[in-house]
């Protein structure tokens, strides 16, 4: 992740004073001023409202009030009475709530929540459609986010760029130097994403990425394959969002020394560019920098999902010049190679090399157990040879699917593919089924109704909470599990998605663009530095966390945390890398459930 600050900050602009063709290529909902917002809202909820049979769930502050009412917006008229739950504590913002729950009101519609004593809540909607330009949104961020490509006006409206980086002349460090490829010599790596707020990018995390995205493709197809985004390569024969993956994917194969299969880390500067200019201003050498047991096994295992689920598409993408093989199973002989790289490799990890000061994305201690596990269980279910059954060990715990930390993502393959001998299989689904039932056990105590704890608000949370409810809609939807269990994990999946959208302490929409109120102020360059108020839409903000590792800097750039409580843990200010960043593996598990809630 970046670790430099910006020295500008940007000040909020009513959209309502913008084009409608602005607000057109934005693609958002509605913005309102985050600092002028954020401590008035009494009701707090999904700003994208509800869906008609979906469960329907506000925060309201503590109140002496028992019941609240439900009016129609355009009459006035109250359309719906019912009880506040108890107050309750929540622990991780230190405040007392109570709920109110109105799932059973299923008419389409405008409308306000009200509690006595308390102000109006903000207008929302009950629909079916809430998700959809939000979906289209945020998976329309990794086009602003391409190296090697002209941002076109057509395309991108007002945030338009020239082409930056084409990484057709990047230099081999002295860290990735081999016979076949010695210190500085010149290969060509384009395409790819950049990673986060910085210009960089980096296999390890563009391997979950990659294969959260390909996941949401191939189980949420309905929402995902005829999704419109209006890419350069919207009139070809393949889904918009498989075209967008590919970007990332072609650069990640140029990742790999065709020597010998092993994967760089990563392709950088030497430091962190200024956050003051576009990338296309960006002339400082890049250079790829020495390979690692992680990024390659990570590979392996992405490059093998692929290859199961791009072999529908081969007819229309290309094949080897040399053996005429289907790009499908390029991607596998990919992964293969990469597999026998680690093979000889097995404890690679990565160490930052005393010239290179950008992300290190290096796993922590020298545990490599679950990397092996992704791997093995990934090409096994592309393959079904014993060659890697042989080596699948199922942990003794699960966590939250991340970039290091990926045995969950494992054993969902296990779990789910026909190749796994049975008693594997049924232990693989024991573990998940415990995994899973562990947050729903939060969620249903929680005085917030969210299957979140203290211990989630980490780097990133944001992210950790929608890792967690693809795992719970996954687990849900893969698994044989009881009617009972499914109604569960598909409540606390949705409910961590209303979470991102404002049911949090903070009242606010995470993702910029979308929401009543979201962040405008991004730690992200290219938002940073084109002199557009508004940030590129359809970014998810990191979110709150109670490490503060910027706090010293931002208060020297005017930024203040307004509390300690982890939930509370937050600046919607450029300095802010640790609670405002932008990423694109926070991005994937927010589109895979945008689509499984629009499907």
């Amino acid at each position: 992740m970046n670790n430099l600050i910006s020295n500008k900050t940007k000040q909020w602009v009513s959209p309502f004073k913008r084009s409608a063709s602005l607000l057109a290529c934005m693609s958002i909902t509605v913005l309102v001023s985050h600092s002028s917002v954020a401590d008035e809202q009494d009701i707090r909820f999904n700003q994208l409202g509800f869906g008609v049979n979906a469960e329907k769930t506000a925060v309201v502050s503590n109140t002496a009030s028992e019941n609240f009412s439900l009016i129609e917006q355009t009459s006035g008229k109250t359309v719906y009475q019912g009880k506040l739950s108890a107050a309750k504590a929540w622990t991780p913002s230190a405040e007392t709530v109570k709920l109110a729950q109105f799932d059973d009101f299923t008419q389409a519609g405008e409308y306000q929540l009200q509690v006595d004593t308390l102000a109006t809540s903000h207008p929302f909607s009950i629909s079916e459609s809430r998700y959809h330009q939000p979906l289209k949104t945020a998976m329309r961020a990794y086009f602003y986010n391409r190296s090697g490509a002209v941002i076109q006006q057509e395309y991108a409206g007002i945030y338009a760029r020239p082409a930056a980086h084409p990484d057709t002349i990047v230099y081999v460090h002295k860290s990735a130097a081999s016979k076949t490829r010695p210190e500085d010599t010149v290969i060509s790596s384009p395409k790819g994403w950049y990673d986060a707020g910085d210009y960089n990018k980096y296999i390890v995390n563009s391997n979950i990425t990659v294969y959260t995205l390909l996941s949401a493709l191939a189980e949420q197809t309905d929402a995902l394959s005829n999704l419109s985004l209006n890419i350069p390569e919207s009139s070809n024969n393949l889904p918009d969002t498989l075209d967008e993956i590919l970007w990332n994917m072609d650069w990640m194969l140029t990742m790999q020394d065709p020597a010998d299969g092993g994967l760089y880390h990563k392709l950088t500067t030497k430091r962190f560019t200024g956050e003051d200019e576009m990338p296309h201003m960006m002339d400082q050498p890049r250079y790829i920098i020495a390979k690692s047991t992680a990024a390659t096994l990570g590979f392996a295992a992405t490059m093998a999902k692929a290859s199961q689920i791009l072999a529908q598409y081969d007819a229309n993408l290309p094949v080897t010049s040399f053996d005429n093989t289907r790009y499908s199973q390029q991607l596998l002989r990919a992964a293969k190679y990469a597999w026998q790289w680690a093979i000889k490799n097995p404890d690679i990890h990565y160490q930052q090399p005393d010239d290179i000061h950008t992300g290190a994305y290096a796993t922590a201690g020298d545990n490599l157990k679950d990397e092996w596990l992704w791997a093995a269980a990934e090409l096994f279910a592309a393959t079904g040879e014993d060659e890697y059954l042989n080596t699948i060990k199922l942990p003794k715990q699960l966590r939250i699917p991340e970039w290091d930390k990926v045995e969950t993502l494992a054993l969902i393959t296990i779990a789910t593919t026909d190749k796994s001998p049975q008693k594997l299989k049924q232990q693989a689904q024991s573990q998940l089924l415990k995994l899973t039932d562990s947050w729903t056990k939060v969620g249903e105590d929680s005085a917030y109704g969210l299957a979140i704890s203290e211990q989630d608000f980490v780097w990133g949370s944001n992210s950790n909470m929608l890792n967690k409810a693809v795992t719970l809609h996954r687990v849900s939807q893969l698994l044989s599990t009881t009617e009972q269990q499914d109604s569960l994990y598909t409540k606390h999946a949705e409910a961590i998605v209303d979470y991102i959208f404002g049911r949090n302490p903070l009242g606010m929409s995470f993702v910029t663009g979308v929401g009543l109120m979201s962040p405008m102020n991004v730690h992200h360059r290219a938002s940073m530095a084109d002199d557009i108020k508004a940030p590129i839409p359809g970014f998810l903000a990191g979110g709150p966390q109670p490490g503060q590792q910027d706090a010293e800097y931002c208060k020297k750039q005017g930024g203040i945390y307004p509390s300690k409580h982890p939930a509370k843990s937050y600046i919607d200010h450029g300095c802010s890398y640790a609670s405002n960043e932008v990423a694109i593996n926070w991005n994937a598990p927010l589109v895979y459930m945008l689509a499984a809630l629009s499907q």
